[in-house]
């Protein structure tokens, strides 16, 4: 009687842990539809575009934070993937591998701080404006990142909505 009780609660336990899933993961895909009328390749639409168009104030901060930017899209967004090649290049051209020291960790410091509040609505809108800023005629690097579908890989959870990036190490 014991083990049927037990049985019997393992399997209501059970049916509603996976009842809760798939309801978590019907409303994880869907993301507001007024973020879709900003969801473009346009600047003067796209508010996240249009911000990680603007210069940081320290040069070596905004090499840093374009490799970083280009390395978390094609990470995150669906279908979006490195073209190394030209990461290189940009990385060349942009003396990436002179920024050394304290210069090193204070630029990552001030890139890492663009990220700070990094959210599923931002990443959202940076996939669909990946094209922008990465593609063949890239405005931060030109043909660093395959675009991809221009929306992220995991679906909208509004119970959090913050995305985890690792910061930049730091070097000492």
């Amino acid at each position: 009687m014991i083990h049927r009780f037990r049985a019997g609660l393992l399997a209501a336990f059970l049916a509603a842990i996976f009842a809760g899933m798939s309801a978590h993961f019907a409303t994880a895909e869907e993301m507001p539809a007024s973020w879709k009328k900003s969801m473009v390749g346009d600047p003067a639409k796209n508010h996240y575009v249009a911000e990680a168009m603007k210069p940081l104030a320290n040069p070596d901060a905004q090499t840093l934070r374009v490799v970083k930017l280009a390395d978390t899209l094609a990470s995150l967004c669906s279908g979006a993937s490195l073209n190394k090649v030209a990461l290189n290049a940009y990385m060349t051209e942009a003396r990436f591998a002179e920024i050394k020291g304290d210069a090193f960790n204070e630029a990552a410091f001030l890139a890492d701080n663009t990220f700070r509040y990094f959210d599923y609505r931002a990443l959202a809108h940076l996939c669909a404006g990946s094209g922008y800023l990465f593609g063949p005629e890239g405005h931060l690097a030109k043909g660093v990142l395959k675009p991809g579908k221009g929306r992220p890989k995991a679906g909208y959870d509004s119970g959090n909505p913050f995305v985890s990036i690792k910061p930049i190490a730091r070097r000492s």
